[in-house]
C-alpha cells in the first residue's frame, strides 16, 4: 500500500487522468480498446463483497452482499493513517440489512442512497447522512448494479438489459438492450455512468464497458486481466466489481469483490492509424 504522502503526489500529477470518452468515439469506428495507467492505490476491506461503490467528494459509500452479512458502509477517500486496512478498523457509517436480504447495487442521487436487493424485489433508500431508510419500493426481477443519469435510475439485472427508473417511485420508465458489434452483452453488473455513457462490469470478465445509453451500443472497452492479476484472489467469486468515478480528478476507482485493494486508474485512448483518419 502506497502512503498518503506518495498517493496525493500521485493526485498532483499534470494533466487529466480520463479520456475525453465522446471524442473518441466521434473519430474511431467500431468499439474502442482504451488502456490504462494506475496512478494510486489504497486499502480496501477484504470483508466486503462489493456490489456498488460510489465516490462523493472525500466519502466512499459502498455496498456489500451475501445472506446474513449484507451492509451499507461509508469511509474515507484518504487513508488517515495505516491502521484502516485492519479488520477491526470502524467505518465511519455502518448499516447492517436484516438477513434475509443480499444488497446489491447502489447510487447516490439528492443526498439519497439507493440500495438495491438482489431477488428480494427491494430497493431501499437511505438519508445519505443519517443512513437511516427513509423509502423502500418494490420491483419485478432482480438487483444487481444501479446507477443514475441526473433524472433516472438505471439497474442491472445480470441480462443484456438496462432498466430505467423514477427515482420517486422506482416505477420503470425505459428498458434498454446493450449490445456489443451485434451481440447482447450478458452479466452487466456494477454500473457507474460518467460523462454521458453508462461503464459496467461484466460479471466474471476482467472488463469494463462502455455503454452509449440512448442506443445500447457498446462504445469503449477496457481490459482489466492485467491489474486483477495482481490481487490475491480469495476465491472463484472474488470478480472485478465496483467502479466509481472521481470527479476532482477525472479518474476511475475499481476494486472487486473482498479484494484488499482499490486502484485509481487513468484511462488512456488508443492512437488513431492514418487508416482510421
Amino acid at each position: 500500500m502506497k502512503s498518503i504522502i506518495l498517493f496525493w503526489w500521485l493526485f498532483c500529477l499534470s494533466g487529466p487522468l480520463i479520456a475525453n470518452a465522446e471524442t473518441t468515439v466521434a473519430h474511431t469506428s467500431g468499439v474502442v480498446h482504451f488502456d490504462y495507467q494506475v496512478l494510486a492505490q489504497r486499502s480496501h476491506k477484504p470483508t466486503l463483497f462489493t456490489q456498488g461503490l460510489v465516490l462523493d467528494g472525500d466519502t466512499f459509500y459502498e455496498s456489500s452482499g451475501l445472506y446474513g452479512r449484507s451492509m451499507l458502509v461509508s469511509y474515507p477517500r484518504t487513508e488517515p493513517d495505516n491502521k484502516w486496512a485492519q479488520l477491526t478498523a470502524n467505518f465511519t457509517q455502518k448499516d447492517k440489512l436484516p438477513d434475509r436480504y443480499f444488497a446489491e447495487g447502489l447510487a447516490l442521487l439528492d443526498d439519497k442512497l439507493y440500495l438495491l436487493t438482489w431477488q428480494e424485489g427491494i430497493v431501499f433508500v437511505y438519508d445519505r447522512t443519517t443512513f437511516s431508510v427513509i423509502d423502500r419500493w418494490r420491483y419485478s426481477g432482480e438487483g444487481w448494479g444501479l446507477t443514475h443519469n441526473g433524472k433516472l435510475l438505471i439497474r442491472s439485472d445480470g441480462s443484456e438489459h438496462l432498466y430505467f427508473h423514477s427515482p420517486t417511485d422506482f416505477s420503470l420508465e425505459k428498458t434498454l438492450d446493450v449490445n456489443e458489434e451485434g451481440r447482447p452483452v450478458q452479466r452487466l453488473n456494477e454500473l457507474e455512468f460518467i460523462e454521458g455513457y453508462v461503464w459496467a462490469n461484466v460479471w466474471h470478465e476482467n472488463r469494463l464497458v462502455q455503454i452509449d445509453p440512448t442506443t445500447g451500443q457498446v462504445v469503449g472497452s477496457l481490459d482489466l486481466t492485467a491489474l486483477t492479476a495482481q490481487v490475491d484472489i480469495e476465491s472463484s467469486e472474488s470478480v472485478l466489481n465496483g467502479i466509481a468515478y472521481d470527479t476532482e480528478h477525472e479518474g476511475l476507482w475499481v476494486t472487486g469483490k473482498h479484494w484488499p485493494t482499490m486502484y485509481l486508474i487513468k484511462l488512456i485512448k488508443p492512437v488513431a492509424s492514418a487508416a482510421d483518419q
